[in-house]
C-alpha cells in the first residue's frame, strides 16, 4: 500500500488540475437531482482492502454526548481588592494641617493619618458646644420646675413648657451631633467637646482599614475641597485579579469554578482561588468578559499592578460531542473526520463545529453520540478519498 503513496498523490494532483480546468468551462449544475442524491453520498465512503486494514493500523475513538471538563487560558490583572482598599477623601473644605503617615507606612484601623483646619469644622464644634450649653441649661430649668410644681408654687402649664424647651434643647444637641458624624468625626473627638473646655478645631482623619498608604496626593499647608481625594490606603494581603475572556470563552464560565493564578515569567509560582463574580458585560477596554478571583497573598505575590496566567477550569453547560483534534482535517474550509462503518469501510463526514477547546472540538453537527472515529492515518485516509473520488 505504501509504495503506491506517490502515485496516488500524483493522480490527485493531476487530476485536480484537470477538475479545475474543467470547471472553468463548463455551466454551474443548479442542484443534484434526487436519483443522483444516493450516489453522491457514497462517494464519501472509503473501502479498504484486507491488506491495508493490515498495514496500516488505523486507531479509533469514540465520541459521547457528555458534559465535557475543559481548561481556559486567559490574560489576567492585579488589582487591590475592593473590601480591603479604601479612598480617603476630604470630608469639607479646609486646609491639610498635618500629615502624619505618609506613601509605604503601615497604618491601623482607626489611626489618624491627616489633620485639617477648616472654618465650616470650626462652626460645627461652636454649634454642638452652643446646643449642649443649652442643653444643661434646660434640664437644670425642668428640674427646678418639678419641684416648684410639687411645692404648688408653679402650674402644671408651666412644668409643661419648661419640659417642651428641654426636648427641643435635646433636638438641638442632636442635630448638631449629625451634622459632626456626617463628615467623619469619631466619638472620642465628640465627647471632648464639652462647654466651658478649650478645644483645638482641628479634624481628625481616620483610617477605615488596616494596610498601607499607596497614594498620596497632598501636601502640607495644601488648600482641599470637599470630596478631593487625599490618599489611598490598601491592604498588600487581599487583592484581586480580574480574567479577561473572549465571549466564546466566557459563555463556558461560572461562579465557583477553580482558577490558578500563574506568574508570566514563572508558571512554577502558582496560587489557587474561585471565580466569585463574572462581569456579563464587555469590558470597553479590551471588549472582554472579567471573570473576578479574590486572592490572599502568598510569599508578597501576586500584588496590585502585576500581570498574570489565569487558567480556569470549568466544563460544558449541556452535554456535547468532543472530539479530538487529532481526527480532524480540512478539506478545503471545512472540517471533516473519517467515521468508521466496520472494519474495512470509513465514512468523510463533514462536521459544523462551534467551539475549538485544548485538544477537542466542540461538534455542533454532523456525529452522533457512540460512533467511532479515525485519529490516525487521517492524511491516507484523506488521499484515499480523493482518489476513490476520482477514480469514479
Amino acid at each position: 500500500m505504501r509504495k503506491y503513496l506517490p502515485v496516488i498523490i500524483t493522480l490527485i494532483f493531476f487530476f485536480g488540475a484537470c477538475q479545475s480546468e474543467k470547471e472553468n468551462n463548463v455551466t454551474p449544475e443548479v442542484g443534484t437531482p434526487p436519483s443522483l442524491q444516493k450516489e453522491a453520498s457514497t462517494q464519501n465512503t472509503i473501502q479498504l482492502s484486507e491488506k491495508e486494514v493490515a498495514e496500516l493500523h488505523i486507531e479509533t475513538q469514540k465520541v459521547e454526548s457528555v458534559v465535557s471538563n475543559f481548561k481556559i487560558i486567559a490574560p489576567g490583572m492585579v488589582e487591590p481588592h475592593p473590601e480591603y482598599s479604601s479612598i480617603i477623601s476630604a470630608p469639607i473644605d479646609g486646609r491639610v494641617a498635618n500629615i502624619l503617615a505618609f506613601e509605604g507606612d503601615f497604618v491601623r484601623k482607626g489611626q489618624v493619618i491627616l489633620q485639617m483646619e477648616s472654618l465650616t469644622y470650626g462652626t460645627l464644634v461652636a454649634d454642638y458646644v452652643q446646643a449642649k450649653s443649652e442643653e444643661k441649661y434646660q434640664e437644670s430649668r425642668l428640674d427646678r420646675m418639678q419641684k416648684l410644681v410639687e411645692k404648688n408654687i408653679n402650674s402644671a402649664s408651666d412644668l409643661e413648657k419648661a419640659r417642651a424647651d428641654y426636648q427641643r434643647s435635646v433636638a438641638g444637641v442632636n442635630a448638631a451631633y449629625s451634622k459632626l458624624k456626617a463628615i467623619g468625626v469619631a466619638n472620642n473627638d465628640i465627647e471632648k467637646m464639652q462647654p466651658g473646655q478649650k478645644i483645638t478645631p482641628l479634624l481628625n482623619i481616620y483610617t477605615p482599614l488596616s494596610g498601607r498608604i499607596d497614594q498620596r496626593k497632598v501636601e502640607k499647608g495644601e488648600a482641599v475641597n470637599a470630596y478631593e481625594m487625599l490618599e489611598r490606603i490598601i491592604n498588600p494581603n487581599q487583592v484581586m485579579v480580574r480574567a479577561y475572556l473572549s465571549p466564546e470563552d466566557g459563555q463556558f464560565l461560572k461562579k465557583g469554578d477553580k482558577a490558578t493564578i500563574m506568574r508570566r515569567d514563572n508558571e512554577n509560582t502558582q496560587i489557587t482561588g474561585k471565580i466569585t463574580s463574572i462581569n456579563p458585560g464587555l469590558d470597553e477596554a479590551n471588549r472582554s468578559i472579567v471573570a473576578n478571583i479574590p486572592l490572599n497573598v502568598k510569599g508578597n505575590w501576586p500584588f496590585p499592578g502585576s500581570s498574570a496566567r489565569v487558567e480556569i477550569e470549568t466544563n460544558t453547560p449541556a452535554p456535547v460531542i468532543m472530539v479530538p483534534m487529532t481526527a480532524v482535517t480540512y478539506d478545503g474550509e471545512q472540517p471533516v473526520v473519517f467515521v468508521k462503518l466496520s472494519d474495512n469501510q470509513y465514512e468523510k463526514r463533514v462536521l459544523q463545529i462551534s467551539e475549538l477547546k485544548e485538544n477537542y472540538a466542540v461538534v455542533q453537527e454532523g456525529l452522533l453520540s457512540g460512533e467511532s472515529v479515525a485519529v490516525t492515518q487521517i492524511f491516507t485516509l484523506k488521499a484515499l478519498s480523493r482518489y476513490e473520488k476520482f477514480a469514479e
